[in-house]
C-alpha cells in the first residue's frame, strides 16, 4: 500500500500524503527511551477474541507531538490536552533543506543537523499566512529506512532559530523529520516552542510534490491523553490538484 492516494474532500481534489510511518516491535528509538512492548490480554484461541496491551511511552514512535510539559517545568499543568481543534487542520509549508550546502552525508544518507535561522529568513512572508510549518532535513530517510540513533548527529533546531518560529503568532504547528528540535543535554528550542505543537520524526516528506511546498493543508490529530508530556499524532498533507 503506498503513502499517497487521490482522494474528493468537501467537492475537490487532493492529492493526500501519509506522513507517518506504521509504529513495530523493532522500531528504533531514542536511545534509553522504553522500548516498544506488545503483551497479549485475550488470546483469540482461548477465548475467541483477540485483544493486545501495548506499552509504547509518550514519545517512542513516528510520528509524535511533544506537550508543553514535556521540557518545560513551568508549564506541567498543560499535558496532551493542551491542544485544542486549532492545531489539527492547518494550512502549511515545508522549508526542504536536505540539499543545503551544510547538509552532510551519514553512511549514503544526506542531511542537515543544524537548523538555523538564517535557513527560514526567507520564507518570512510565507509564514506569516500558514498555521504550520514542517522543515525537512533529510533524517526522514534515515527513519523509513529504521536505523539506529546516534543522538549527537540527530537534527535540531538552534535556540535562534526557535525563537523566530515562536515569534509567528499565527504559527500553531511546527514539525520537523528529527526525533527532536533539540541538541543532547538542551531543552532550549522546546522552552521557545511551548506553546506550539512540536511535531518530531514525520517521513515520507519527499513525496510531497516540489510545487506544492509552498501550500498544501496539513492534519497533525493527536491523541489526547491528559497529561501525558506527547503522544501519537496522525500526519497528512493535502495538496490540492
Amino acid at each position: 500500500m503506498g503513502n499517497t492516494k487521490e482522494i474528493i474532500f468537501a467537492g475537490k481534489k487532493f492529492l493526500m500524503i501519509d506522513l507517518t510511518h506504521p509504529l513495530t516491535l523493532e522500531t528504533e528509538g531514542y536511545p534509553g527511551d522504553p522500548e516498544l512492548k506488545r503483551e497479549v490480554f485475550s488470546d483469540i484461541h482461548e477465548t475467541g477474541w483477540h485483544h493486545y496491551t501495548h506499552v509504547i511511552g509518550d514519545h517512542n514512535f513516528q510520528p509524535h507531538f511533544d506537550a508543553p510539559s514535556h521540557q518545560n517545568l513551568d508549564s506541567q499543568e498543560k499535558g496532551a490536552e493542551f491542544f485544542g481543534n486549532e492545531f489539527f487542520y492547518n494550512p502549511a509549508i515545508m522549508i526542504d533543506l536536505s540539499n543545503s550546502l551544510e547538509a552532510q552525508d551519514f553512511d549514503g544518507i544526506k542531511y542537515l543537523v543544524k537548523i538555523e535561522k538564517k535557513h527560514l529568513e526567507s520564507f518570512s512572508e510565507k509564514l506569516n499566512e500558514v498555521g504550520a510549518i514542517i522543515i525537512r532535513t533529510g533524517y526522514d530517510r534515515w527513519l523509513e529506512e529504521n536505523r539506529k540513533h546516534v543522538p549527537e548527529n540527530l537534527p535540531y533546531l538552534t535556540r535562534e532559530a526557535a525563537e523566530y518560529l515562536a515569534s509567528f503568532e499565527n504559527l500553531k504547528v511546527v514539525g520537523v523529520d528529527s526525533l527532536t528540535v533539540d541538541p543532547v543535554g538542551k531543552h532550549e528550542s522546546h522552552q521557545a516552542l511551548r506553546n506550539k505543537m512540536i511535531v518530531e520524526s514525520i517521513v515520507h516528506l519527499h513525496e510531497i510534490p516540489s510545487d506544492k511546498l509552498s501550500r498544501f493543508d496539513l492534519q497533525t490529530t493527536p491523541v489526547r491523553i491528559k497529561g501525558a508530556t506527547g503522544g501519537p499524532v496522525v500526519v497528512h498533507a493535502y495538496c490540492s490538484l
